[in-house]
């Protein structure tokens, strides 16, 4: 067993600290989480400090109108919890009623687009288990952002300046406000702050009841859409035990679903049964594109809500399954086969780790950049577009039905070894989440890099996958920071490969436990803003 660390030559420094370690999609989120932690908070009061805050520094991609799932490891009792805080679609989002209006699938955005948001349960979930400190506290550098001001990042500008031209309300919102959207512009949505003053004060009644809830939902029926003041009664946050399963010397816990996030488990499993940190590079990009391939297969025809139907997790992440489905691997590549659930790559994903050895695993997401493209009213709230990952066949799994949680791409896994915490980690990207998960893993468990390094290492991403990548011919993407003959090596096994630009999947976070030194090591993805801090 291999105790060090691999450090070598990365982009960026490896963040490192004794105390806590806060990574997150944005530096004033990450800066928001750390200062919880120097206070005394714990992991998750840090986590929902750095999920507040980003919830407004990056609105395109996750606030109170989307969804949340988190992984939680409180020491003190040593087991790993996971949080399901994805909304469900609304009481009049029949299949029938979609054919009744001419539709052969949901819209990818507008009114028609959004379910039931359930973030804001999982916020308070968390708080009310977890949480130490105030949530008032917890949400301050939110709310002040909202009020005073924060930067203009180029990512934002550009993705404004990309809808604000079809989406009256991205203009009327932010691309008017803001004028010629040069970054370092100050951005204020006050809107928005309130609505989280509101929360933090008042709890869960404050969005999912009452005024909040009433203006929400009239703006959106006013559009056109059918969301209801009685689809934000039921609580949407539940805790479930993680699926786990063993690679090599460590276990790992992933999201249960509706989250794909048995995926990445059994693609590990699937490749478990090859010596991949012996095999040249191609050939072991090869045995992870055949496996994402077979894992994607079983998604397709498996991934649902549990209470609406059965998606055998248990029988997808067995040895047992692995084994007969590494007998389709071969040397030469399959044909993929067509996905079937929504997919979205505007997401927002953060991990944190305290003093105490407690670690939280973070992901929430609006789905599209900037959801719907629906602002609800003067509440601030852009809502999500999540209802289109359902489909409008009965007898597919993933079926539209009301009340029923669509298939989720937001997923995160944590990693231990002989019982100890060893890493945690995600990223946002849609069909790209867990292909990098699988390859950062790969990294750190087979190759024992450095989190800087693992994250930083060029990536691939292979098509088809869910709608709208469901319509792309298949096709093997390569960073340019690939060696040639890797990419050469590929195509003689019969890969079709495109090559694009250094940095393009993904946004990964990770944080590692060092055994030997005790200090935790995170690294954060230079491909989009992404900041790990610690002290």
């Amino acid at each position: 067993m291999r105790d060090e660390i691999v450090h070598s030559k990365a982009a960026r420094p490896v963040a490192i600290g004794y105390h806590g370690m806060v990574a997150s999609g944005h530096l004033l989120a990450s800066l928001s989480g750390l200062e919880v932690l120097k206070e005394g908070g714990n992991a998750v009061d840090a986590a929902l400090a750095a999920a507040f805050t980003v919830a407004v520094v990056k609105p395109d991609t996750c606030g109170p109108g989307g969804d949340l799932f988190a992984l939680v490891y409180m020491k003190r009792n040593g087991r790993v919890v996971a949080l399901n805080a994805s909304g469900p679609a609304p009481a009049k989002a029949t299949i029938e009623w979609f054919r009744s209006k001419g539709l052969n699938k949901i819209p990818t955005d507008g009114p028609l687009s959004i379910a039931v948001p359930g973030a804001v349960d999982g916020w308070l979930e968390l708080h009310g288990k977890y949480g130490t400190l105030d949530l008032e506290r917890l949400a301050r550098d939110a709310i002040a952002y909202g009020r005073e001001g924060f930067p203009l990042t180029p990512f934002l500008a550009a993705r404004i300046e990309e809808l604000s031209s079809h989406y009256p309300s991205i203009r009327q919102g932010f691309h008017k406000p803001l004028g010629d959207l040069a970054p370092g512009k100050r951005v204020m949505l006050r809107e928005l702050a309130a609505t989280l003053e509101q929360i933090s004060k008042k709890g869960r009644d404050a969005f999912y009841r009452g005024e909040i809830a009433g203006r929400m939902c009239a703006a959106i029926q006013a559009e056109g859409g059918i969301l209801t003041e009685d689809d934000l009664q039921e609580r949407y946050a539940e805790w479930l035990e993680p699926p786990t399963a063993t690679y090599r010397d460590y276990v790992l816990f992933e999201q249960p679903p509706v989250s794909q996030g048995f995926m990445v488990l059994e693609m590990l499993n699937i490749v478990e049964g090859f010596a991949l940190a012996k095999m040249k590079p191609a050939a072991a990009i090869h045995m992870m594109v055949e496996a994402k391939k077979l894992a994607f297969e079983d998604r397709i025809k498996h991934l649902e809500d549990p209470r609406f139907g059965d998606p055998q997790v248990s029988r997808l992440i067995s040895k047992e399954h692995a084994k007969d489905r590494r007998g389709f691997i071969t040397s030469r590549p399959r044909s993929a086969k067509r996905a079937a659930a929504g997919g979205g790559g505007d997401t927002t994903y953060l991990c944190v780790a305290d003093r105490d050895g407690n670690v939280v695993s973070l992901i929430q997401s609006i789905f599209a950049g900037f959801g719907s493209r629906v602002i609800a009213s003067d509440t601030g709230v852009i809502m999500n577009n999540r209802l289109c990952s359902f489909r409008l066949d009965p007898t597919k799994a993933n079926a539209l039905k009301p009340g029923k949680r669509p298939a989720h791409t937001l997923n995160s896994y944590m990693v231990f070894r002989d019982g100890a915490f060893f890493a945690v980690g995600g990223s946002p990207g849609a069909d790209d989440q867990p292909q990098t998960n699988l390859q950062v893993l790969h990294n750190l468990l087979d190759r024992h890099m450095d989190p800087q390094s693992a994250v930083e290492a060029s990536r691939w991403s292979h098509s088809p996958g869910t709608p709208p990548r469901d319509r792309l011919p298949e096709l093997l993407r390569m960073e340019a920071g690939f060696a040639p003959e890797v990419a050469r090596e590929l195509q003689k096994r019969g890969h079709k490969i495109k090559i694009v630009d250094r940095w393009s999947f993904g946004s990964a976070k990770v944080i590692v436990r060092d055994r030997i030194t005790g200090a935790w090591m995170a690294g954060a993805d230079p491909r989009r803003e992404a900041h790990a801090v610690g002290w």
